[in-house]
Formats: C-alpha cells, sequence, structure tokens
C-alpha cells in the first residue's frame, strides 16, 4: 500500500485531500455556510425550489444537494462547527397571493343544497340570494372544489372571464364560475 505524508502535521495516510491529511483539511477548511428560507407565514422551509416541514430535513437536503458536490466524501467527516446554518426569512408564492387578498377566480354556488356543501366543504364566503359566492386566491382550488362536488351532484356550470391586467405581458382574467346544483345523483 502506497502511503503519503501530510506536509503539515507529518503523518503517515493513504490519501491526501488538498495536499493534506483529513484532520488538517478539516482544520483549514473555512465554515461551510447552508443557506435555507423561512416562509413568515406558513413556517415551511424553502431550499431552491423544494418544501420542507422541519429545518432538519432542509438541513439534510441541501448537504445532500449542494454540499456533497463541493466536499463530495468528507462530509461524513465535517463536524458541526464548521457547518454554519443560515436563515432568512421571507414570503412564499402561496401565501404572498393569500395575504395579497387577490382573486383569481369567484365561485357562484346556486341551488339546492348550497347550505349543507359549505358547511361540508368548510367554505367562507358571502351568502347572496339564492345561494353563495366564494373568492379563490388561485384559480386551480375553484376547479378543484367543482371537480368534488361533480362527483357527488348534478351540475350546470357556466364560466365568464373578465380581464384584469397585464402580468409579463400576458393577459390576466379573473373567473366568475356559476354552478347551478340540480339535486345529488343517485
Amino acid at each position: 500500500m502506497n502511503l503519503m505524508i501530510c506536509p503539515r502535521c507529518g503523518k503517515d495516510v493513504e490519501k491526501l485531500y488538498n495536499n493534506l491529511c483529513l484532520s488538517c483539511y478539516l482544520e483549514v477548511l473555512p465554515t461551510q455556510k447552508i443557506r435555507i428560507r423561512k416562509c413568515r407565514i406558513c413556517q415551511r422551509y424553502f431550499v431552491s425550489n423544494k418544501i420542507f416541514g422541519n429545518k432538519e430535513e432542509a438541513i439534510e437536503f441541501y448537504k445532500k444537494k449542494f454540499l456533497s458536490k463541493k466536499l463530495a466524501d468528507m462530509l461524513d467527516y465535517l463536524p458541526e462547527k464548521k457547518m454554519e446554518v443560515g436563515e432568512k426569512d421571507f414570503v412564499c408564492n402561496e401565501c404572498r397571493k393569500f395575504v395579497s387578498r387577490k382573486i383569481e377566480a369567484i365561485l357562484q354556488l346556486r341551488g339546492e343544497n348550497v347550505e349543507e356543501i359549505v358547511e361540508r366543504y368548510g367554505l367562507v364566503g358571502k351568502p347572496v340570494r339564492g345561494g353563495f359566492d366564494i373568492n379563490f386566491s388561485l384559480k386551480r382550488y375553484a376547479y378543484e372544489l367543482i371537480n368534488k362536488l361533480r362527483k357527488k351532484y348534478n351540475l350546470s356550470m357556466r364560466v365568464s372571464r373578465k380581464l384584469m391586467g397585464l402580468r409579463e405581458g400576458k393577459k390576466v382574467y379573473r373567473d366568475t364560475i356559476l354552478v347551478r346544483i340540480n339535486g345529488k345523483k343517485v
């Protein structure tokens, strides 16, 4: 077996890292910064575009994704004092839409069993004559609710779109979705 000598401490080692043994290299290695972001509203953690429920999962993902490329097989030997976790507060896109009270879709429920549906799904909106109006910050949520209702009830649906402006050069519409409920499916 071919042993090499560390020029800093004089130990005989099998492998050198930047011309130093592992212990000497870890001593001179600068502190590694782990950067994670935390949403102020939903308290979730973000690393690049991944979402995590707790801080430990986010740190582990960062180590595997970014530090493993930089340090390769030395990551297992890296002491905790050589890792500095930087946590930055921000507001994620989902929370930003919710907090800004931006409305992308209005769902108008009309017909039979409207009160039952509002209670069952815990919908918040305003009662109007003949039904209920619900505002959604994302169109997707409105259409998901309609698909759930479609499985249980006979529905007729009409969609109208209103131009609200431009975002990044594309037209942005607010959908007003009228859903008439004609009783339960048999």
